[in-house]
Order: C-alpha cells, then sequence, then structure tokens
C-alpha cells in the first residue's frame, strides 16, 4: 500500500517561507515510511524555491514545469482558485514499495542511449529478487524533434512493457519558453527524468476518449509521414487536403487545438495526435504519426473537455469504491487547456465533486503516457487530448 502526502504554495517572492509551507504540510518527520519519493510541477518562476525544498527532503524528488496544478486544497467547487501561479507536490511513501528516481544525459535527436543508460542505473538501484519495476513515472522535455512514442519504444524494449505513466514538461506561455525537467532540485532543458516503483503493486489507468459524434468529415489515409510529420493524406500533399475539408487556409491551420486526429491501428487501438504547425508544407503533430493507416478528423470544443473530464473522472471514482488507494495522478493535455479559452480551471472544477476525499495532483502536460486498453491487454501509449489517469 501506498500512502499519498500532497502540499502546495503560491508563494512566490520569499522561497523560505514557501519552503517552510510545504514542509509544515507535508510534516514528513511523523509522516514518512520506510520508502519515499516525491512528485512536483511548478509554475517556471518557483525554480529558487524548488531547490531549497529539495535541499530539505530526505528523499528524491522529480518534477517539471507546467502552467496549472492543483492537489487538495487548490480548489474551491465552483471557484477560479487554482491560478497559475503554483507550486504543487505529492509524496509516496510506503513500508512495502520501493522508489528509485533518476536524471538523463541531454537527449539530443536520439533518446535511445541516454534512457537505455538510466534505466540500467535504476535497475541497479532494485531491491532485492526484483526483476523489473512494477511502473515508470517519467516526466521529459519538449523536444519537437522526439515524439513522445521515441521515449515508450526504448523503454518497453527495456521493461518488456512495464506500465508507463507520466508528462512531458510544458509552461504558460505561447513560445513554450522556460520548459524544464527537475531532479532533486536541479534543472533541465533537454534531460528525461524517471521515478521507478518496486514491489507487488498494481497501478490501474483511465483515460478519456474521443467520441464518433465528434468526427467532422469522411475518413482518410495517411499516405506518407515521417516520425511526427505528416507529408501527404489520400495521396496530396497534407496541408491541401486540410484546406479541402476546410481545416487550413492560405496554407495555415486553423484552430489547431481544436481539430484532434484519430488514427485508427492494426492492433484496434487508436492514437489522437493534436496539429502544431505547418513547417516546410508538412503537418507537424504533437506524436509520431505511422503511414499507411485511417485517419479521421474531429471537432472538441470547451463542452467536450469538460464532459469528458467529467466521465474519466466518474470512471475513476467508481473504481475507487471499492479499492484500496492512495491517490490520483491526472494529466491532461495542454491543447485540452488552450480550447478552454480563457476559463481555464473549467476542467478543473469537478475534480473535488467527483473524487471526493482522495487525494489527486493534477497538470497540464504537452503530452500524456498512458497504458490503454488493446486487444491483448495493456499498451503503453503516448496520448494527445486526453486526460489520463493513474490510481496509486
Amino acid at each position: 500500500m501506498i500512502k499519498v502526502l500532497s502540499a502546495h504554495t503560491r508563494e512566490i517572492d520569499l522561497a523560505d517561507a514557501a519552503v517552510n509551507e510545504i514542509l509544515e504540510q507535508l510534516d514528513v518527520e511523523h509522516r514518512l515510511l520506510a520508502h519515499s519519493a516525491g512528485v512536483l510541477y511548478y509554475y517556471p518562476d518557483f525554480a529558487g524555491v524548488v531547490k531549497k525544498l529539495c535541499e530539505r527532503l530526505p528523499f528524491p524528488v522529480l518534477g517539471g514545469t507546467t502552467s496549472n496544478s492543483a492537489v487538495p486544497g487548490t480548489l474551491k467547487s465552483g471557484s477560479d482558485a487554482g491560478g497559475d501561479i503554483i507550486l504543487t507536490m505529492t509524496v509516496f511513501t510506503s513500508d512495502t514499495i520501493a522508489f528509485s528516481a533518476g536524471i538523463s544525459e541531454p537527449l539530443g535527436d536520439d533518446p535511445r542511449l541516454p534512457v537505455e543508460k538510466l534505466y540500467r542505473q535504476l535497475m541497479a538501484s532494485a531491491p532485492e529478487k526484483t526483476e523489473k519495476p512494477a511502473m515508470l513515472f517519467l516526466i521529459t522535455p519538449r523536444l519537437l524533434q522526439i515524439p513522445g512514442d521515441d521515449y515508450l519504444a526504448v523503454l518497453d524494449s527495456l521493461s518488456g512493457g512495464v506500465p508507463v505513466f507520466g508528462s512531458i514538461a510544458f509552461t504558460h506561455s505561447a513560445d513554450f519558453r522556460d520548459i524544464r525537467s527537475c531532479f532533486n532540485g536541479e534543472e533541465y532543458a533537454s534531460s528525461l527524468g524517471i521515478l521507478a516503483f518496486w514491489g507487488d503493486y498494481e497501478p490501474r489507468f483511465f483515460h478519456s476518449i474521443i467520441t464518433d459524434d465528434r468526427m467532422i468529415n469522411r475518413r482518410a489515409t495517411i499516405s506518407e509521414s515521417h516520425k511526427n510529420r505528416i507529408r501527404r493524406i489520400n495521396g496530396i500533399p497534407a496541408v491541401k487536403y486540410f484546406e479541402t475539408i476546410g481545416l487550413a487556409q492560405g496554407g495555415e491551420i486553423m484552430g489547431v487545438d481544436s481539430f484532434p486526429l484519430i488514427l485508427h491501428l492494426k492492433d484496434g487501438s487508436r492514437l489522437v495526435r493534436t496539429v502544431l504547425a505547418v513547417e516546410e508544407g508538412e503537418i507537424l503533430c504533437s506524436g509520431a504519426v505511422p503511414p499507411h493507416v485511417p485517419v479521421d478528423f474531429s471537432f472538441c470544443g470547451k463542452d467536450f473537455v469538460v464532459s469528458s473530464a467529467k466521465k474519466t473522472l466518474l470512471e475513476c471514482s467508481k473504481w475507487l469504491r471499492d479499492k484500496p488507494c492512495g491517490g490520483v495522478l491526472i494529466i491532461s493535455c495542454a491543447a485540452r487547456r488552450w480550447t478552454l479559452g480563457a476559463d481555464v480551471n473549467a476542467e478543473l472544477r469537478g475534480i473535488n465533486r467527483i473524487l471526493g476525499e482522495a487525494s489527486y495532483h493534477f497538470a497540464y502536460s504537452a503530452g500524456e503516457f498512458c497504458p490503454v486498453e488493446v486487444k491483448k491487454g495493456l499498451k503503453n501509449s503516448f496520448c494527445n487530448y486526453s486526460m489520463c489517469i493513474c490510481a496509486v
């Protein structure tokens, strides 16, 4: 069993006061069990607080920047008390589940060798008679040249499919500056962090889906692609195809955050991809886009973001009634946040109402790592435009 502690602060000017506020909420001297580790999300200007906080904590801490995050006590039902300027933290502590964490070397254009080296380091810290972790939680940098799928491919090959949950670091700014991953108080621009869970532990996962009623045109086929770039659809240049269905004009994509692409894979699973930009006539997507697969186009407005969050939270809440659980991690896509417009907390308001007394940690992400159900069981997936939940 894992016990979950949470804390937050909005004190951004006085670092010592912010650290003391968090430590008072955690009360680590009296509440920690045999094994502990922490996860934190923060507005970029909290970097100094993060460094001082981690110096005071007796366990590894993995973190990353985000635009919005929340834990119990930061939101009140029906209010906009979430805000952007906040640091939130979760501490996992257990007598039976162990933890280890680390940060990779800079990733460059190919994550394979840095991620493999980090995984080997984590395996060296495994408890005796433990062959592989029960779960990997990761926070990665936002590097457009590395789709999130590439990280999963490496980890799946190394671990044999250990469940992977986590997020890509994110910020509030339109130009995505100051995005950082963080380990033990030190920030990194191009390194991936992993927190490994060891022991007899089976996390439960939930994720939102885009329903068929959101589709806006007949199905097409991706004719040519490379990694996360779509080059041709139905045999014609991708941007030209977008123009034929009214999603582009003059070579520019319109309303990119509201039009996720739905890719249908041979194993029965679906990949959801948001469109980031047009570069040199190619459609740049948020994750890998395999060639020669069917694709649907959808429209998802604010109503869908709110309703799909409610549905996913209700599924989790129903499961929690019958299962012992320390708490839940909730990762939601940044594109969902942009779709909400000025009402940035609309997705968050239902958390306290639906999850009740359950401990939770919510953060927005530039991409979500979450296992999804396929014909043969669970499959690690890099998700977009979804709310993903891990019940720990």
